[in-house]
């Protein structure tokens, strides 16, 4: 028979053991976000933008960005931009909730 101290070892290698398979998945499903998401990034610019002769072409210097076809690159841009903003407010966040400690509140005036 096992003491008390030898169960709670175990409980707590067991825990622990659960926490670290968590984390393993947790990691795991950010990754194939974000390899999607840039999946999809790429063949969203590749279509907008008429493909490949398009980005390839001379038509690729500064100057076309004031054309009318240059919609597609920047709703692109936009997009990445915001996906990349939110997978590092998602990262920042997992951070602070693996630590153990509560997420920034924004300034709170006092009411009174």
């Amino acid at each position: 028979m096992r003491t008390i101290e030898e169960q709670e070892k175990l409980i707590l290698k067991r825990a622990e053991g659960l926490r670290k398979r968590r984390q393993k998945r947790i990691t795991s499903t950010l990754f194939c976000v974000t390899a999607a998401l840039m999946l999809v990034l790429t063949g969203s610019l590749y279509t907008l933008t008429g493909g490949y002769s398009a980005i390839a072409g001379g038509s690729s210097f500064g100057a076309f960005m004031l054309s009318s076809e240059a919609g597609g690159y920047i709703l692109v841009t936009v997009l990445a931009f915001a996906a990349g903003a939110a997978a590092a407010l998602t990262a920042v966040r997992y951070t602070q909730r693996k630590k153990g400690a509560a997420p920034p509140d924004e300034d709170k005036k006092d009411s009174s």
